[in-house]
């Protein structure tokens, strides 16, 4: 993070800041507002450059504000959760990020299910519900991602994805206006949505839910956290999934796997041993170690079984 110093912008290390901007961006916040902020601090790879800036808006008013100004500017503009599934260059981004987490985390439970904002965490979702004796989103269990990205990507497992239960999806269009899709108005797909590569930000969603026992719901959780923890690398620092599953075909992870990509390493990235569709972070890897690793997994498939996988990991920023 780099102080607000107005009178440092403009010179130095700081000269592609225009002081007139970050002050007007700055002054109408009622949350925070990084300049240089490393993204390696909001992946869950730990990895990436320094986005130009980054805003965690505390409220709808400042998303708008910040979006408003950053399209004035023609600066690009990413939203951010977790930073699960995201690849950040070494070089950063030249651009704005905007992170809806801790923010825009409200749960609300009511007769047909839940109400969640985009910056709270499926685990902390799936715990609510349970809790509350609701059902349907334990397939989330071990997705380190929030609900915006989700919503998204149609994050989800073998047992169920988050597309099935979203009804309605509350977002903002760049100019600040709040319009309403329902779930055909999404079009999910495997790993897809209509919302993917459109400049819509994804505030809130309402999920239909099952009514269930806190001890029924609790219990799937829990087989379901022990089947994932038996077979990928829970805890460890990854972007999730490498590559999205071949349509008609073998999963990526027993195509990786069978190619003999397991424990393959290119600086400190390495193909998990564990589960071969996970790269991890081993603690020193680069963004460009993570990448070459990437392009390498795929050249061994393609190579081995004359299948291209498809990333599941955005990759961001400069390369």
């Amino acid at each position: 993070m780099i102080a607000l110093d107005f009178d440092a912008l403009g010179s130095g290390g700081l000269a592609h800041y225009d002081p007139q901007f970050v002050r007007a961006l700055a002054t109408g916040l009622q949350g925070k507002l990084l300049l240089a902020e490393p993204m390696g601090r909001h992946t869950t790879l730990r990895l990436g450059g320094p986005a130009d800036y980054l805003v965690i808006p505390r409220h709808l008013q400042d998303i708008r504000h910040a979006l408003r100004l950053f399209r004035e500017a023609g600066i690009p503009v990413k939203c951010l959760g977790n930073g699960s599934n995201l690849l950040v260059s070494d070089q950063g981004f030249r651009g704005a990020v905007i992170k809806l987490t801790p923010g825009f985390n409200q749960i609300h439970f009511n007769a047909q299910g839940v109400m969640v904002g985009a910056g709270a965490r499926l685990a902390t979702v799936v715990e609510a519900a349970a809790v509350a004796g609701w059902s349907g989103l334990e397939s989330t269990v071990g997705i380190p991602g929030t609900m915006g990205g989700a919503i998204v990507t149609n994050a989800g497992t073998d047992t169920g994805a988050v597309g099935d239960l979203v009804t309605e999806a509350l977002l903002l269009d760049e100019n600040g206006n709040q319009i309403s899709w329902q779930n055909q108005e999404l079009s999910y797909g495997y790993r897809s949505s209509a919302l993917a590569g459109t400049r819509l930000v994804v505030l809130s969603a309402r999920l239909a839910l099952r009514p269930a026992t806190t001890a029924e719901v609790r219990a799937k959780m829990d087989r379901l956290r022990i089947k994932r923890s038996s077979r990928q690398p829970l805890g460890c620092r990854t972007a999730g999934s490498t590559f999205k599953n071949p349509p008609g075909e073998m999963a990526a992870g027993k195509l990786l796997d069978r190619a003999g990509a397991k424990g393959k390493c290119i600086g400190d990235a390495m193909v998990s041993t564990k589960h071969a569709n996970f790269i991890i972070n081993r603690g020193k890897a680069t963004a460009a170690d993570v990448r070459r690793l990437m392009d390498w997994m795929q050249e061994l498939v393609f190579t081995v079984y004359g299948l291209w996988l498809e990333s599941e990991i955005e990759c961001m920023g400069e390369w």
